[in-house]
C-alpha cells in the first residue's frame, strides 16, 4: 500500500494528530538535540575539572614526596652539626608533615581515581595510580620508621649512642688507676667516637672487639677489687647489648635508604605518564565539548529546515484529504437534499468521510477477516514466544554455570568456593560435623611463565586441575583460588584424612612429567574446622600452613596447629 492511499485511509482526526504530531517531534528533536549537547558539554566539562584536580594530585605529591626526601637528607646531614634537637625541629618535623601530607593524599587520590569513568585512558591506567599511591605511602611510612631509627640511636637523653657514651664514660670511672686498663679504655672511646661520625660497622665491630680483649684483660689483672672488677665486666656486658642494637639499627636505616632510592626510581615515571594522560583526557573533553556543539547547532538547524517543509507539506495534505473532500460531500449532501437519491459518491480512502458510503456489511465482513488473521498471528506470536523463553532459560543456565565456572581452568571459581565454605562452616558451625580446606600452591610458578611464557603457563594449570579433579573425591570440591593457588573443601573430612589426600595429590603432581616444563612440586597447607569465627578466618589459618610449607622447603604438606596448641605456645 502506497502512502497515499494509506493517508487517505486514515480518519480526520487522525490526520490532525499525526500532522500536529509530526511537528511536535520535529520541535522535540531539536530541544533533545540541544539538552544532549549541553549534557556532552557538562560531561566534558566534569572530566576536565576531574582530569586537572588528578593531575593537581599528582604533582603535590610528587612535589611532597620531593619535599619530604630534601628535608630528611638535611636532617640526617645537619645532625652531627647542629645537634638532634635542633635538627629535628628544622627539618625531622617538617619531613614528617610531608610524610603525613602524602599519606593523605594518596587517599584522595585514590577516591577521585574510583570517580573516573570506566572508558577513559586514566581508569584504564587505575592499576598504576594503585601502584603510584601506594609507593608514596609506603615511602612516607618507611620515612616515619626511618624518624624512628634516628631517633632511636641519637636522641639526646635516651638515645643509643648516649648509652654507650655512658657505659664507656662510666668503665673508665671504674678503671681508673689502673693504666693499661684505662689506654684500652680510652681506645674504644676513640673508635666510638670514630664510628659515630662515619656509622661504618668495621668501626664498631673493631670497638667490639677491644671491649672483648678488655674483659679478658680485666679478668686476667691481679690485685683489681672485685667489686670494681664485676662492676667493669657488667659495664662490659651493656656495651655489647647497646653495640648489637646500634649495628641492627645501622642495617634497617640502610634497608630504609634503598627503599628510598628504589621508590624514588618506581614513582617518577609512572608520575610523568600520569600527568600525560590527565593532559589528554583534558584535550580529549574539550575536542568533545566542541564536537558536541557543532553537532547540536547542526541539528537545531536541520530541525528548523525540517520543520518549515513539514509545515507546507502538511497544510498541502490537509488541504487534499479534508478540504476538497468536505466541499464533495457538501455538493453530494445537496443533490439528496435535491432528491437526487440514486446518485454516489465516489469517495477514496476510509476515513469518516470516506466510511459514510459505504456499507456495514463490508465493514463487518473486513472486521471478520482482521479477526481471524489477529487470532492466527497471536497464536504464531505466543509459540514464538514460548520458543524463545525456552531458548533464553538454557542461556540463562549456562550463564548460571559460566558465573561460578573459572574460565582457564574449568574449575569452581573463587565465587563457588566461597558459597561452598560458607555453607560448610554453617553446616559445622551448626551441626558440630567436620570438614578441613587444604590450601595447594605451585611451587616457583613465575620462573614457569618468567621461562617458558604464560601460554605455557596455562597448560600447566589445565593439567594440575586435571590431576585434582582425577585424585580428588566426588564429594570434595576443588576450585581456583587465585593466579597458582588452588583450594580444596573437604566436606566430613578430618584433618588426618585430608592430609592423606593432600600427600596423595602431591605425590602425584611430584611424579607427573608436564610437557616442556618437566616436573613441577606444590607446597599444601592445610586446616580444619574449630568454631572458627567465618570461613575467612579458616582459609586464613590454611594459608599461615601453606607459608609455613613454602618457608620450610616447599613440596610438603604442613598442618595448621589446632587453636588449643597455638594458645599454649602463647
Amino acid at each position: 500500500m502506497s502512502f497515499r492511499a494509506l493517508w487517505d485511509n486514515q480518519g480526520i482526526t487522525t490526520k490532525l494528530r499525526l500532522s500536529f504530531a509530526v511537528l511536535f517531534a520535529i520541535f522535540l528533536m531539536g530541544v533533545g538535540a540541544g539538552f544532549v549537547g549541553l549534557a556532552v558539554v557538562r560531561g566534558a566539562e566534569a572530566d576536565i575539572v576531574a582530569n586537572l584536580e588528578l593531575r593537581n594530585g599528582v604533582l603535590e605529591m610528587e612535589s611532597q614526596l620531593e619535599r619530604a626526601r630534601r628535608l630528611y637528607r638535611d636532617f640526617l646531614l645537619q645532625v652531627p652539626l647542629v645537634g638532634f634537637a635542633q635538627a629535628q625541629e628544622r627539618y625531622g618535623q617538617p619531613a614528617l608533615a610531608a610524610a603525613a601530607r602524602v599519606i593523605a593524599l594518596s587517599e584522595n587520590l585514590r577516591r577521585a581515581m574510583a570517580a573516573m569513568p570506566d572508558g577513559s585512558d586514566m581508569a584504564k591506567r587505575k592499576i598504576d595510580m594503585r601502584f603510584f599511591t601506594s609507593t608514596a605511602k609506603r615511602f612516607s611510612q618507611t620515612l616515619l620508621s626511618e624518624n624512628e631509627l634516628v631517633i632511636l640511636v641519637a636522641d639526646p637523653e635516651t638515645g643509643l649512642d648516649v648509652q654507650m657514651n655512658a657505659a664507656v664514660r662510666q668503665l673508665g670511672v671504674s678503671l681508673k688507676g689502673w693504666d693499661e686498663l684505662a689506654f684500652a679504655v680510652r681506645e674504644i672511646s676513640v673508635l666510638i667516637q670514630q664510628y659515630q661520625l662515619s656509622r661504618q660497622r668495621p668501626v664498631m665491630q673493631t670497638a667490639v672487639n677491644k671491649v672483648e680483649a678488655l674483659r679478658r684483660l680485666i679478668a686476667a689483672t691481679p690485685g683489681l677489687e672485685t667489686a670494681r672488677k664485676t662492676e667493669a665486666l657488667r659495664l662490659c656486658d651493656t656495651f655489647d647489648k647497646v653495640a648489637a642494637r646500634l649495628m641492627d639499627t645501622a642495617v634497617s636505616m640502610s634497608a630504609n635508604a634503598n627503599d628510598f632510592a628504589l621508590q624514588a626510581r618506581a614513582v617518577d615515571p609512572i608520575a610523568e605518564d600520569l600527568r600525560r594522560i590527565t593532559a589528554v583526557e583534558v584535550e580529549r573533553a574539550k575536542g568533545r565539548i566542541g564536537w558536541a556543539t557543532r553537532l547540536a547547532g547542526g541539528i537545531v538547524l536541520f530541525s528548523a529546515l525540517l520543520g518549515l517543509g513539514c509545515i507546507f507539506w502538511v497544510a498541502r495534505l490537509l488541504h487534499r484529504a479534508v478540504t476538497n473532500r468536505i466541499v464533495e460531500l457538501t455538493r453530494y449532501a445537496g443533490n439528496v437534499r435535491d432528491g437526487h437519491f440514486g446518485g454516489a459518491i465516489d469517495m477514496a480512502g476510509s476515513d469518516e468521510i470516506g466510511l459514510l458510503a459505504r456499507a456495514l456489511a463490508d465493514m463487518n465482513g473486513r472486521i471478520h477477516d482482521l479477526v481471524g488473521g489477529l487470532e492466527d498471528k497471536v497464536r504464531q506470536r505466543t509459540l514464538e514466544l514460548d520458543a524463545k523463553n525456552r531458548e533464553l532459560d538454557a542461556k540463562n543456565q549456562a550463564l548460571a554455570v559460566l558465573s561460578l565456572t573459572d574460565r582457564l581452568t574449568g574449575l569452581c571459581n573463587r565465587r563457588r568456593l566461597d558459597q561452598v565454605l560458607s555453607g560448610e562452616w554453617r553446616r559445622a558451625h551448626r551441626y558440630g560435623t567436620p570438614f578441613s580446606v587444604i590450601m595447594i600452591d605451585l611451587d616457583n610458578f613465575k620462573d614457569v611463565n618468567d621461562t617458558f611464557g604464560h601460554a605455557v603457563g596455562d597448560a600447566v594449570l589445565l593439567r594440575v586441575a586435571d590431576i585434582l579433579l582425577a585424585v580428588v573425591r566426588e564429594t570434595d570440591v576443588v576450585g581456583r583460588f587465585g593466579g597458582e593457588e588452588f583450594l580444596l573443601v573437604c566436606p566430613e573430612t578430618t584433618v588426618e584424612d585430608a592430609r592423606v589426600l593432600a600427600e596423595a595429590l602431591r605425590r602425584e603432581l611430584q611424579d607427573t612429567d608436564f610437557p616442556i616444563v618437566g616436573r613441577i612440586t606444590a607446597s599444601f597447607g592445610l586446616a580444619d574446622y574449630e568454631a572458627d569465627p567465618g570461613p575467612a578466618a579458616l582459609v586464613a589459618r590454611a594459608d599461615k600452613a601453606l607459608y609455613r610449607a613454602k618457608q620450610s622447603g616447599r613440596n610438603q604438606v604442613i598442618v595448621a596447629p589446632t587453636t588449643a596448641a597455638v594458645s599454649r605456645t602463647q
